[in-house]
């Protein structure tokens, strides 16, 4: 759809106001092997100027906020590559949005994250920060292209903890190529030792734009088996559970009290404003996309219009299907009663095929509260998921 009935959109659906709120800042000071994600090189000139026009963005979308937030989170890209400058005015314009309960996170790599930038997101009033670590061994951050070091991974959560951020977390990477098992648990253990309060494991996934993905399809890299890669992620099962981790999604653990709960606010399939290009809104069943083109964005904000954006109103099959599928990659499952009074009707109704047969094999499990993923599905989690969009 154009941008004209995007805005359309949006000015017709305001009646179901956001909490959560998504800021992508699309810099980064080098493009990683592995990222199909939008981002550009870092340009100091045109990160102030992102800095001001996500703001003017933000003015436009100010009234399908509904204030305070319970959730702020900037991700990118690389948010700390901004400095702290640029990172103390986006903050700046944030601050009103928010109050003492907000979950304010953002994510840091740890190769821009020094003294500077952690009192910039202290005194901005981010509570959360997450570290893209990916892993602790030098070989397998050059294999990456990660622009940072193990010690500099270790030095920047001890950085961050000693700030007194409430609430600190980083992200782990396994089947990097030349990983073996004994490896990925080494990473998992000096996560653990930095005692950190959440941790994200994620498979490596080779992309086809990427330097990684095209290594893989001439025959320069080979991927993990599978077998290993599933021994990887019932490492990180047990191992995040053994330091007293709750599973809490299919990628994520975290210490109790510390999930995060803007990425709940996703899988729940609430309503949440995305700001900045290639960031995506979701309200009142209509979903916007800001096309991922900084220029674009750039100009049309600076001449006072809209971003170039896409969008499409979700029908209600289809939003049962989301919601659903989102819903099972939670470790408690789907709540039934919750998706019953969103929709009028029960799960089993909505999707009785799907969920009848993947329940006689007994990788559902249905209870009178919610619908789960039995355990030994979670490594393999998607062809249940996508036949239950199949079937909407």
């Amino acid at each position: 759809m154009s941008t004209e009935l995007c805005k359309q959109i949006y000015d017709e659906t305001s009646r179901d106001s956001a909490r959560s709120l998504y800021v992508h800042v699309p810099l980064c000071l080098a493009k990683c092997r592995y990222c199909d994600f939008y981002s550009l090189p870092l340009d100091t000139q045109a990160a102030g100027r992102f800095v001001r026009m996500v703001v003017r963005e933000l003015d436009l979308h100010r009234s399908s906020l509904k204030e305070p937030l319970e959730t702020l989170f900037i991700g990118g890209g690389t948010p700390t590559a901004l400095g702290a400058d640029l990172l103390t005015a986006l903050l700046a314009a944030l601050g009103p949005l928010i109050n003492s309960g907000t979950e304010f996170s953002v994510e840091a790599n740890p190769g821009t994250f020094d003294d500077s930038v952690a009192s910039a997101l202290a005194a901005g009033g981010v509570n959360r920060v997450n570290f893209g670590v990916q892993s602790f061994r030098d070989s397998e951050l050059r294999a990456l292209g990660r622009i940072h070091n193990a010690r500099q991974a270790r030095e920047a959560v001890r950085l961050a903890r000693s700030r007194r951020f409430p609430r600190v977390g980083l992200d782990l990477m396994y089947g990097i190529p030349g990983q073996s098992l004994d490896d990925w648990r080494d990473n998992l253990r000096r996560a653990m030792e930095l005692e950190i309060d959440h941790l994200s494991c994620y498979a490596l996934s080779f992309e086809p734009r990427t330097p990684l993905g095209q290594e893989l399809a001439r025959g320069a890299v080979a991927e993990m088996p599978e077998e290993e890669q599933k021994a990887c992620y019932q490492s990180a099962i047990d191992l995040a559970g053994q330091a007293g981790f709750e599973h809490y999604e299919i990628s994520n653990f975290a210490r109790p009290g510390a999930r995060c709960r803007h990425n709940l606010t996703y899988w729940r399939n609430e309503t949440y404003l995305g700001l900045g290009p290639a960031a995506a809104s979701y309200i009142d069943a209509a979903r916007r996309t800001n096309r991922p083109d900084l220029p674009a964005y750039l100009r049309a904000l600076e001449s006072n219009s809209p971003p170039p954006a896409d969008c499409e109103t979700l029908p209600l099959r289809g939003r049962m299907a989301e919601t659903a599928m989102l819903g099972l990659r939670l470790i408690e499952g789907l709540d039934r009663r919750a998706f019953a009074q969103r929709f009028g009707l029960d799960p089993t109704e909505a999707f009785p095929q799907s969920i009848r047969r993947y329940a006689q094999q007994g990788a559902l499990l249905i209870t009178p509260s919610h619908i789960r993923l039995a355990p030994w599905t979670l490594f393999a989690s998607d062809t249940i998921l996508a036949d239950i969009i199949a079937e909407a």
